[in-house]
């Protein structure tokens, strides 16, 4: 599983948030601290050069993929949370906002895509037709050995070209509950706590490759789809099927509702079309519950894809902003918040992913926005003369976290129930 991703950037955050710990480096060793740290040093085409290596050696090699079992990825899931009774679950799509709102809960959130890296090194991020026949070639050995789940190729060489030119992104998307999702729930999950299904409903056009296989060319971000198919080589799509990476495929619901049936437990849902949808919402909400425990919940912190912490933001009662990516349409839907909302302090982090993409919003742009603060707006661990392509941020984030001041209260949790009457309040989410 490749630990850059999303859902794995998530789901080990928030584990770390439920054993009151938080989330330095990316959730990465220690080790890699330092040649990342040095990474400044390097003129910024070395920078992405070594950018690009890393990624791609975090693959596991196309003649390992029959040896992939998924549903012992699964069991590493659930074991990443600490033991004990939880008084929910959290599962479905990737959400950085609602990873917040899970550790503010104290509920684990179980993922439904997760992201194979296959190594191709020395690819050419541009040759469409060479990344859809990688797929073709290598995909059906991992599908043959786990029939649970969906293949979403995603190949997207506007945001991801570094890595792209190293690896190929197999995301997996559950069909059926794991079983070890199901024992997870049994166990752990109290006969009064709710199943809280997330269910993106991303969308992208995609070329159908097999029964249980498409490609997708392009991903959410700073491109639409129509432009990503304007690309001289694009492969024509036939069908829409759940975006890659953040899209919930419907085939897991039924799964959820069967069991929930057999355990006689309860279903809930949260349905919006946007990773950037819930932000707001999230925010609105831990905010009325910080200013009810007593905090002047005056300090917004705005994350920024996976460089976030949950537990952190948690002690020093600041109020999570989550932007899914560093583009204009989180830019756009930030500046739409700050429009009623407003505070203080306002800390802007920012994900570098090495290139100057299409649809990317400048050093400029989050800086002007964190200017909006009464007080103070800043760039926090961020060198932007150096963004995108700021590596050593990905180490001096944690720092600069742990630099400001701490809540006036200690910790306890948000009731699941008020954080979901909360969502309701904003019209992009549906709460049934």
């Amino acid at each position: 599983m490749a630990s850059f991703d999303s859902a794995s950037a998530f789901l080990t955050a928030l584990a770390r948030a439920l054993e009151h710990r938080d989330f330095p480096h990316l959730g990465q060793s220690r080790l890699k601290v330092p040649p990342v740290y040095a990474s400044q040093f390097l003129p910024e085409r070395l920078r992405r050069r070594a950018y690009a290596i890393a990624s791609g050696r975090e693959g596991v090699r196309p003649g390992r993929l029959a040896d992939i079992d998924l549903e012992r990825v699964a069991a590493w899931v659930v074991g990443k949370y600490p033991p004990g009774p939880v008084p929910a679950v959290f599962l479905g799509s990737s959400n950085g906002a609602l990873t917040h709102l899970a550790a503010t809960c104290g509920v684990p959130w179980l993922p439904q895509t997760l992201l194979v890296p296959v190594r191709r090194p020395r690819a050419d991020p541009g040759d469409y037709r060479a990344a859809l026949d990688f797929g073709i070639r290598h995909g059906p050995v991992l599908l043959d050995a786990n029939p649970g789940v969906e293949l979403h190729h995603m190949h997207d060489a506007n945001q991801d070209a570094l890595s792209a030119s190293q690896m190929a992104y197999f995301r997996v998307k559950w069909r059926r509950l794991p079983a070890a999702y199901e024992r997870f729930l049994h166990a752990r999950l109290p006969s009064d706590g709710p199943v809280v299904v997330v269910r993106d409903g991303s969308t992208w056009p995609v070329t159908r490759v097999g029964d249980r296989h498409v490609f997708q060319l392009g991903a959410q971000g700073g491109m639409t789809p129509e432009e990503y198919l304007e690309e001289p080589g694009a492969p024509s799509p036939d069908e829409v099927a759940a975006e890659a990476e953040w899209g919930f495929a419907d085939e897991l619901l039924n799964s959820v509702r069967d069991w929930a049936d057999r355990e006689h437990r309860r279903v809930v849902e949260i349905r919006y079309k946007h990773p950037q949808d819930p932000a707001a919402a999230v925010a609105e909400t831990i905010r009325g519950w910080l200013q009810e425990r007593g905090e002047a919940a005056r300090r917004l912190l705005v994350s920024s894809f996976i460089v976030h912490d949950p537990w952190r933001t948690i002690t020093t009662a600041s109020v999570p902003f989550w932007t899914f990516f560093p583009v204009r349409r989180a830019a756009a839907d930030l500046a739409a918040y700050l429009d009623h909302a407003m505070y203080d302090d306002i800390d802007v982090l920012l994900f570098n992913h090495g290139t100057r993409s299409r649809g990317l919003a400048d050093a400029r742009t989050w800086q002007e926005l964190a200017g909006r603060a009464r007080a103070r707006g800043r760039l926090l661990g961020v060198d932007p003369t150096a963004f995108p392509a700021d590596f050593a941020g990905f180490a001096r984030y944690a720092k600069a976290l742990r630099s400001l001041p701490e809540a006036t209260r200690p910790w306890s949790p948000l009731a699941v129930d008020d954080a979901l009457a909360g969502l309701t309040s904003d019209p992009r989410l549906v709460v049934t």
